[in-house]
């Protein structure tokens, strides 16, 4: 009797936990689902609404969107207001086709998609049995008419065959209005007057920002963190964009990569930038010493050779399927420093006898010893002065993989892989007053990977679930000490240098 009286009480406590349990899983669906009036950042789409000829609206009609590259098909149909939008397009070029029963069919090629835009367009049937198949073979245009937002994109032509000063991609933003170089000269962007530090990139819908120093990932020392080649397209959200993109004051990079399709297709470049091809900018200059004691300071140009080179290739591993896409990039570049003094023509002037005599007094020595000590901490310090070998280096490699697992479900997978090296390029100005063995060097590995999960749900509900692993380890370390510090500086007397590691030596209105 007691199994059996508790017996219900069982099953209505399981169909409680049960029912909690779906209630809480529609619930975070619908958390993270967007209703289809949206589009996902990392997407585009395509909408419009059905007329006849007499501009009354067509409900039910079907609609189907094919990828030209992939022919992947994306089902739709239209609402009793004969409006209808699909989601989750990639930036691509598409083949529009609707049918409605008693009309005769509309096709539209060529249709444009833009990431994070809706491509609106506007189809007229004609009545079954008195109209032909309408065909529209022009390129629709993109034109925003669904959005207050100010966010004008770049594709991957504009990309690879506008000029740029290096290989960062990103720099194009520059081409927007009220986007602005950061004065500091580091390569960061304002966005309307905006801290440099307030803006927020992207990559696939994924983070691209390096949090600690607020910049986009492998700060701006290294190169670029991945390559332009491997660039589809991006947006730039410069005002007035909508609240999924976030964690932004300032402005929104919004990009996304290539993806293979059923064409074999690839790329191979090489850029080479020489300083010898360029003009002496009157404004860098450098103080050198003529004769003893007499210094010159003229205009100087400084060498900076820039190499990059890499190409890709995407296809298919099963036709309609599944997708393959890789790039790789080298940027290397030789840009020696030159290590000066502050004021070389006063700090380096002949002493006078008065000098002598307070040094001398000083360091208790008569004052011939005190010339000698002079002159030869003088020369020791002239060895920190002059040239100094620079170099950077960076390898990039990005594979992805894409796949249609059906008409209703689409995923893809992408890693990038940077590693930089730079001896001697923690200073990276053309001249420095720093020792020749204290401009330290700088070392960056970025490796990251996202995947991504695109589902139709319903007709009406969509959802992208996106994930991101990704390390930015950035390290710097000391130059090998030169010859005078090694003999004077390493572990002066009085000193304890247990790790034996070189001074940072700085040159500016004394020796520091």
């Amino acid at each position: 009797m007691g199994y059996a009286s508790g017996q219900p009480r069982i099953a209505s406590s399981r169909l409680s936990h049960i029912l909690t349990i779906a209630i809480c899983t529609l619930l975070f669906v619908l958390t993270i689902s967007g209703n289809l009036i949206a589009q996902s950042t990392t997407d585009g789409a395509i909408g419009g609404t059905v007329y006849d000829s007499n501009e009354a609206v067509i409900a039910a009609a079907s609609v189907v969107v094919k990828n030209n590259s992939t022919n992947a098909e994306f089902k739709q149909t239209s609402n009793d207001s004969g409006y209808f939008r699909v989601t989750g397009l990639t930036p691509a070029s598409y083949t529009v086709t609707i049918t409605a029963p008693g009309f005769s069919g509309w096709e539209a090629k060529d249709v444009v998609v833009a990431v994070g835009r809706v491509t609106e367009i506007s189809p007229k049937m004609g009545v079954a049995g008195t109209t032909e198949k309408v065909v529209v073979t022009g390129e629709a245009p993109e034109v925003n008419t669904t959005s207050p937002d100010f966010a004008p994109s770049l594709n991957s032509t504009a990309i690879q065959n506008l000029p740029i000063n290096g290989g960062r991609w990103s720099n194009f933003v520059l081409l927007t209005p009220g986007v602005n170089n950061d004065l500091n000269g580091f390569g960061l962007v304002s966005f309307r007057g905006i801290s440099t530090l307030l803006n927020n990139n992207t990559i696939d819908g994924a983070d691209n920002n390096q949090a600690f120093f607020s910049e986009e990932r492998g700060r701006t020392r290294a190169g670029y963190s991945s390559p332009k080649i491997a660039v589809q397209e991006f947006q730039v959200n410069t005002s007035d964009y909508s609240a999924e993109y976030g964690r932004a004051a300032g402005g929104v990079v919004n990009t996304v990569t290539k993806s293979g399709t059923n064409q074999f297709h690839g790329d191979a470049y090489f850029y080479d930038r020489d300083s010898a091809w360029f003009s002496i900018n009157p404004f860098t200059t450098l103080t050198t010493q003529t004769s003893p004691g007499v210094f010159t300071t003229s205009p100087y140009k400084p060498t900076d050779i820039r190499k990059i080179w890499g190409g890709d290739i995407g296809g298919y591993i099963i036709k309609d399927k599944l997708f393959f896409y890789v790039a790789y990039d080298n940027f290397g570049r030789n840009f020696p420093g030159t290590a000066v003094a502050t004021s070389p023509s006063a700090f380096f002037a002949t002493p006078t006898t008065a000098t002598i005599a307070t040094l001398a007094s000083r360091l208790g020595v008569t004052p011939a010893q005190a010339q000698t000590a002079y002159t030869n901490g003088l020369n020791g310090l002239l060895t920190m002065l002059g040239p100094v070998p620079r170099t950077g280096n960076q390898n990039i490699t990005l594979p992805k993989i894409d796949w249609v697992i059906n008409d209703k479900n689409t995923f893809s997978a992408l890693v990038n892989r940077m590693r930089w090296g730079s001896p001697a390029g923690i200073q990276t100005q053309s001249s420095n007053t720093f020792g020749i063995a204290s401009f330290g060097n700088d070392y960056v590995q970025d490796t990251w990977v996202v995947t991504k999960l695109s589902s139709l749900i319903t007709t009406n509900i969509s959802n992208q679930l996106r994930y991101q692993w990704g390390r930015d380890n950035e390290f710097e370390n000391n130059q090998a000490p030169s010859a005078y510090e090694k003999s004077t500086l390493l572990a002066p007397a009085g000193y304890i240098n247990p790790l034996g590691l070189p001074p940072q030596v700085t040159i500016t209105n004394g020796f520091r």
